[in-house]
């Protein structure tokens, strides 16, 4: 049996960002677990919108979809302790409890009581282990192309956890970088590259070295599928409302992932709605997409 070519598929156009990435200036919030940097943008008074990365993105992961999403809600979005700017006090807990933690201590610096919540890639199981600890926090949840459950680490991802010291060399050589750019960047889309701007962000501790650099590698080095399986039983008793929105070619976290997480949410549909033509990091191709199944999702809780 023919199979159509992949080709006439990447005449799918990237959809434009609804804000360029780099529009924001991050602002900085000094908390017990260190440093945490932040992208802020909406009306004040709004619903508070906590959108939440993994990676090895940041914040600027969301930037596209707050020109949608800020004419309707108060969006705050830190970069994870170790990832973006923001920088862990010494001894802070880089795995999920820890940054379930953050996010909850970030939402008190900032005088929000509640808040609804969107949690993408490994922040799936930051935001998994934040329902487990702080659940009356978050009033209701969409999850994205997450890790959950045991589906990782990805081959990738592991890969990058068990560098460990080595990736200090490799990336002063830029080495890393050149590795990543064949593999695994140009298989997180499916309609077009990587916008340079959010690459050079994400790959900001790699290109700077230093403490940075320190900080990236101990947040891989965290990272755990002890802490996603053991928030599962938190995800079977949600029962406030929650959305499952998955990239239809994901080829990391594919879509029966999504399938299984919004069976298992009590209070999500038994569906994922799907994205399609898009992949991993659908936020640089289908923003105003993904923003408008954010927005439909949230505004018709009512």
């Amino acid at each position: 049996m023919l199979t159509a070519p992949r080709r006439p598929m990447r005449r799918f156009r990237p959809e434009s960002p609804t804000l360029a990435i780099g529009t924001l200036e991050r602002r900085h919030l000094d908390l017990e677990c260190g440093r945490v940097a932040y992208l802020r943008h909406g009306p004040t008074g709004a619903p508070p919108l906590l959108l939440v990365h993994g990676i090895p993105t940041s914040a600027r992961l969301w930037e596209p979809l707050l020109g949608t999403l800020g004419a309707y809600y108060d969006c705050i979005v830190p970069d994870l302790l170790g990832l973006g700017r923001s920088r862990p006090a010494a001894g802070a807990d880089l795995a999920s409890p820890g940054q379930a933690d953050m996010l909850a201590a970030v939402l008190d610096a900032l005088d929000i009581e509640t808040c609804l919540a969107v949690f993408h890639d490994q922040g799936g199981a930051h935001g998994a282990q934040m329902l487990k600890r702080h659940g009356g926090r978050v009033d209701a949840a969409v999850f994205t192309d997450c890790v959950c459950y045991d589906n990782w680490p990805v081959p990738v991802v592991d890969a990058l956890m068990r560098l460990g010291p080595a990736t200090r060399p490799l990336a002063a050589t830029r080495v890393l970088q050149y590795a990543m750019r064949v593999f695994p960047w140009p298989l997180t889309t499916f309609r077009g590259p990587i916008l340079q701007a959010a690459r050079e962000d994400w790959e900001y501790a790699l290109n700077t070295g230093g403490e940075a650099l320190t900080h990236w590698i101990d947040y891989t080095a965290s990272q755990s599928s002890h802490w996603s399986q053991d928030a599962v039983s938190a995800l079977q008793s949600w029962t406030k409302p929650a959305h499952v929105i998955w990239a239809a070619q994901d080829r990391f976290l594919p879509p029966s992932w999504g399938v299984e997480l919004a069976r298992d949410i009590p209070g999500a549909d038994d569906n994922p709605e799907l994205l399609p033509f898009a992949g991993h990091f659908w936020q640089m191709e289908v923003p105003a997409t993904g923003a408008a199944a954010i927005h439909r999702f949230f505004s018709n809780l009512g």
